[in-house]
C-alpha cells in the first residue's frame, strides 16, 4: 500500500494540534482548579476567623454585663447574709431584681434569664419573657453542679446545658469584691440562641453550608438544626475535629462535606464551617466543562484549517510527481507553474530546467558514445604500457644476478657479497604486499645492510643484538630498523668508527607493548634538542633538516619510521628519543606486542622459518 504525503501531513498536523491543545487545556484546567481551591480555602478561613472574632466579641459583651452586676452593693449584701428573715428572702431579692436584673434586661433584651445563687442557700431568679417560668429552688438545687462546671478563676464559663430550652447559658463564680478570690455564689445568664443566627446572617456559605459550635467536650452548643443543640457530636466527627485543628478535612454524613474549624482561646468553643464538597467543586467542574467545550471547538476549527492548508501544499506536489512519472517513462514533461511565486513554484521551475538540461544531455550522450569508444581503446593501451613497466624491477633483479655470476667467474667475493646483499635489500624494500614482518626478517635485512657497510668502512663492525630468541617471531613494521641504524652511523659517529664504538639492538615487552631500542655510544644529544625532537614526533610535524653535531637529527628516515608505525598501529605508538651529550643516544620504537608466530607451523621456505632463525642467531650472535 502506497503511503500518501497528504495523509501523513494531515496526521502530523492532528498530532501537533491535539498535543498542543491538550497540554494547554490540561495545564489551564489544573492551574485554574488549584488557584480556585486555594482562593476558596483562603476565603473560608477568613470567614471562619471573622465569625469567631465576632462571636468572641459578642460573648465578651455579656461578660461586661456580669461585671456590672457584681458592682451592686445589694448583690454583695445578698451574698453575705446568713439568716432566712423576711428581708433576706423577699425584700433583698426584689431589690436585686429591680436594681440589677431589670436594667440588664432593658439594656440587653436578648437576655431571657438571669439568676444569682449564693453558697448560703439563697437564690434570685428573673426572666425577660412572659412565657418563661423558672423555679428558684431548681437553680438552688443545681448549686453543686454549677460550682463544678464554672471556672475557678472566676471567668465566664459557657455551660453545656441551660435551665430553659434553646438558650445559651453563661455562668461565673462571684465574690463580695471583684478582686477577691473567695467566691460566695454563682451568677448566670441565658441568651436566646437565635442571636447567633443574627450575628452570622451576612455570611454566605452556599445553599447547604452552615456554621455550628462545639465545646471542648464535644457537645453541640449551636447548630442551625435546633434538634441537635445540646447533643453530643458524633464520635468520628469529633475525633476528626481534634486531629485537624485549624485545617481542612472531609467528613462523610449523608453527603461529603468540607469542614474547617477554629478554636477560640477565649470561650473554648470550636467554630466549624461546613459546606458540601459538590458545591465547593462546582466552579472547578464548570471550568472543566468550559475547557472541554472550548478545546473541542478549537480542534474542529484546527482540523478544518489543517485540511485546507495540507491540500494547498499537496496539490502542486502531486502535479510535480505526475510530471516525474512521465519523465521516468522517457517523456520529458514540463510541469505548469502555480503562479504563487513561493517555494513550490521555485521547485517546479528548477525541475523544468532540470528536465530541459537532461533532454539536451541525452542528445549529447548519444553523440559522445563513439568518442568514448575511441578513448577506451587509448586507455587499454595505457594499461598495457603500465604492465610493461612492472617488468623493470624483475629486469633489475636479473641484472644483479648476472653481475653476481660475473663476480663468481672473476673470483671477486667482495663484489659478489655486495651485489647479493644489495639485491636482497632491494627485493625486501620494494615489497608492497606486506607491511608487518617478523623481527627475524628485519634483523636479516640489517645483516645484508651491514655486509655493504663493512665493505664501505673497509673494516668489520658488528651490530650487538640483545634479543631473546623467543622474540624473533614477533611482528613489527617492515623497514623500521635499518633506517635507524643507518641514522646512527651518520650522526652518532661524525668523526668515524672507533674500536670502542657500538650499536646495540635490544627488545623487551612492557605493558603489552613491544619496545625495540637502538642504542649507540656516540656524541649523544642535548636536553633541549631531545625535548624538541620528542615534541615534534608527538605532534607529527617533523620535517627533514640538515644534520649537525648535536646527535641524531630525526631526518627523513626517522620521520618515515615514526609515521609508518602510527599508520599501522595507531597514534599511541611510534618513535621516541633519549640521550645525553657525550654518552650516546637511544631511539625507542613502541609497537603492540602481538602473539609470536608458531615455530611448528612455519616451513623452511617461508620467511622467518626455524632454519632461518637459527642461522640468523649464528650470524648475528644473538644473546638471549
Amino acid at each position: 500500500m502506497k503511503s500518501s504525503l497528504a495523509l501523513k501531513m494531515f496526521f502530523y498536523f492532528i498530532i501537533v494540534i491535539v498535543l498542543s491543545s491538550s497540554i494547554i487545556g490540561v495545564t489551564l484546567y489544573f492551574q485554574s482548579s488549584k488557584e480556585l481551591d486555594r482562593q476558596t480555602e483562603k476565603l473560608l478561613t477568613q470567614i471562619v476567623d471573622n465569625a469567631m472574632h465576632h462571636t468572641d466579641l459578642y460573648l465578651k459583651n455579656y461578660e461586661r454585663v456580669t461585671l456590672s452586676a457584681l458592682s451592686s452593693s445589694t448583690v454583695k449584701e445578698f451574698l453575705d447574709v446568713n439568716d432566712k428573715s423576711f428581708y433576706t428572702m423577699f425584700t433583698l431579692p426584689n431589690q436585686i431584681k429591680e436594681k440589677v436584673m431589670q436594667p440588664s434586661f432593658i439594656n440587653n433584651p436578648e437576655i431571657s434569664l438571669m439568676y444569682f445563687v449564693g453558697y448560703n442557700g439563697t437564690s434570685v431568679v428573673d426572666v425577660n419573657a412572659a412565657n418563661l417560668s423558672v423555679n428558684g429552688s431548681v437553680i438552688a438545687e443545681s448549686l453543686d453542679e454549677l460550682k463544678e462546671m464554672t471556672k475557678d478563676d472566676g471567668s465566664l464559663t459557657i455551660m453545656d446545658w441551660s435551665f430553659t430550652n434553646g438558650n445559651l447559658a453563661l455562668a461565673r463564680k462571684i465574690s463580695g469584691r471583684q478582686t477577691s478570690k473567695v467566691f460566695k455564689g454563682i451568677l448566670g445568664i441565658e441568651l436566646k440562641i437565635e442571636e447567633l443566627n443574627t450575628l452570622w446572617k451576612g455570611i454566605n456559605l452556599g445553599d447547604n453550608g452552615y456554621f455550628y459550635i462545639v465545646n471542648d467536650r464535644g457537645r453541640i452548643v449551636y447548630h442551625p438544626i435546633a434538634s441537635k443543640i445540646g447533643k453530643q457530636l458524633e464520635g468520628k466527627l469529633f475525633k476528626q475535629l481534634k486531629e485537624n485543628s485549624n485545617r481542612f478535612f472531609v467528613s462523610e454524613d449523608e453527603i461529603e462535606r468540607m469542614n474547617f474549624n477554629r478554636r477560640s482561646a477565649y470561650s473554648g468553643w470550636t467554630l466549624v464551617a461546613s459546606m458540601p464538597v459538590s458545591e465547593l467543586r462546582q466552579p472547578v467542574l464548570n471550568i472543566r466543562q468550559t475547557t472541554i467545550i472550548t478545546c473541542a471547538v478549537a480542534l474542529c476549527l484546527a482540523f478544518l484549517l489543517a485540511y485546507r492548508f495540507g491540500k494547498t501544499l499537496i496539490r502542486p506536489i502531486q502535479r510535480l510527481e505526475l510530471g516525474m512519472r512521465q519523465t521516468e517513462k522517457g517523456n520529458w514533461t514540463q510541469v505548469p507553474m502555480t503562479g504563487d511565486k513561493d517555494e513550490i513554484d521555485r521547485l517546479i521551475r528548477s525541475y523544468n530546467v532540470m528536465v530541459a538540461r537532461l533532454s539536451d544531455l541525452v542528445d549529447q550522450v548519444y553523440a559522445a558514445e563513439l568518442k568514448n569508444q575511441e578513448h577506451q581503446l587509448k586507455r587499454q593501451a595505457a594499461e598495457f604500457q603500465a604492465l610493461q613497466l612492472q617488468i623493470n624491477p624483475h629486469f633489475l633483479y636479473n641484472t644483479l644476478e648476472t653481475v653476481i655470476c660475473y663476480a663468481v667467474v672473476q673470483d671477486s667475493d667482495e663484489i659478489k657479497d655486495i651485489v647479493r646483499s644489495l639485491s636482497y635489500m632491494l627485493r625486501y624494500s620494494i615489497r608492497t604486499d606486506l607491511e608487518e614482518i617478523t623481527v627475524a626478517n628485519e634483523l636479516k635485512h640489517i645483516l645484508h645492510f651491514m655486509t655493504i657497510m663493512n665493505h664501505r668502512f673497509e673494516r668489520h663492525f658488528e651490530i650487538q643484538v640483545d634479543i631473546p630468541p623467543e622474540y624473533l617471531l614477533k611482528t613489527m613494521v617492515r623497514l623500521s630498523l635499518q633506517p635507524l641504524v643507518e641514522n646512527a652511523f651518520k650522526h652518532a659517529f661524525p668523526d668515524g668508527i672507533e674500536e670502542q664504538h657500538y650499536i646495540r639492538i635490544g627488545m623487551k615487552v612492557e605493558d603489552n607493548d613491544l619496545l625495540v631500542m637502538i642504542t649507540d655510544n656516540g656524541i649523544g644529544v642535548s636536553v633541549d634538542r631531545q625535548k624538541e625532537l620528542n615534541e615534534l614526533l608527538l605532534s607529527g610535524a617533523i620535517v627533514q633538516r640538515a644534520a649537525n653535531a648535536g646527535g641524531p637529527d630525526g631526518g627523513i628516515g626517522l620521520l618515515n619510521v615514526h609515521n609508518r608505525i602510527r599508520m599501522v598501529f595507531g597514534d599511541q605508538y611510534g618513535v621516541s628519543i633519549e640521550g645525553k651529550v657525550g654518552q650516546g643516544t637511544t631511539i625507542t620504537l613502541r609497537m603492540p606486542d602481538k602473539r609470536p608466530l608458531d615455530f611448528a607451523t612455519r616451513t623452511p621456505s617461508h620467511p622467518g622459518s626455524l632454519k632461518e632463525v637459527r642461522s640468523l642467531q649464528n650470524a648475528l650472535e644473538i644473546r638471549g
